[in-house]
């Protein structure tokens, strides 16, 4: 987290600013959806912080003061943290839950576990903000997509030849996905290590 305390901004920029608040809202949609489509054709949940990441660098390199303010690693990270929640709450924590009782055979207990599961993510939601940095929930433990993410940010706020990678790195799943490859399956073989790989793929051979 130390990457993320180098900036040119004295104050901190605030989550609800007109700035963070419209990109948030779209992002948040659109990582519900990712978060959606791939847990339920690969069944993993992707970290889309590095979507958010990316949008708000293109933004910051449009002319205008408006876009320059996304320059900010700051505004950056508030725009990664948003997308990468709502993927996870999504999928996790609303979608996944309600296909328990359709497993079973309880279609009628559907709504019921949805209604759960929003009010159990709200609070989960709420103690992860107390709690964190605190001893129960330290704020100092390494946590590799959030490392990813700050990366990502360091590269595109320093340039040079870390940003030229992550370029690269997207535009080659853009052209992955036009030809119709599987990028999300491949980004798989980056995440776990070598048993949650077998796992997965003796998932895939028995479906």
């Amino acid at each position: 987290m130390e990457l993320l305390k180098k900036s040119e901004d004295n104050i901190h920029p605030r989550a609800l600013e007109p700035t963070v608040l419209i990109l948030n809202i779209l992002l948040a949609v659109l990582g519900a959806i990712i978060g959606m489509q791939i847990i339920t054709t690969l069944g993993v949940t992707p970290n889309t912080a590095l979507i958010g990441v990316l949008v708000a660098l293109a933004l910051s390199r449009l002319p205008g003061s408006l876009f320059a303010r996304y320059r900010s690693i700051h505004r950056q990270n508030l725009v990664q943290s948003c997308i990468s929640c709502s993927t996870f709450a999504a999928a996790n924590s609303l979608l996944l839950p309600i296909g328990v009782p359709y497993l079973l055979g309880l279609p009628d207990m559907i709504i019921p576990m949805l209604i759960g599961a929003t009010m159990g993510m709200l609070i989960d939601t709420a103690m992860l903000y107390w709690f964190f940095d605190s001893r129960v929930f330290p704020g100092s433990a390494a946590w590799p997509p959030g490392v990813a993410a700050a990366e990502a940010i360091y590269a595109g706020d320093e340039g040079g030849q870390r940003a030229k990678l992550l370029i690269w790195g997207s535009v080659a799943g853009v052209i992955g996905s036009f030809f119709k490859i599987p990028m999300s399956a491949l980004g798989v073989a980056f995440i776990g290590n070598v048993w949650a790989l077998a796992m997965f793929g003796i998932g895939l051979l028995l479906r």
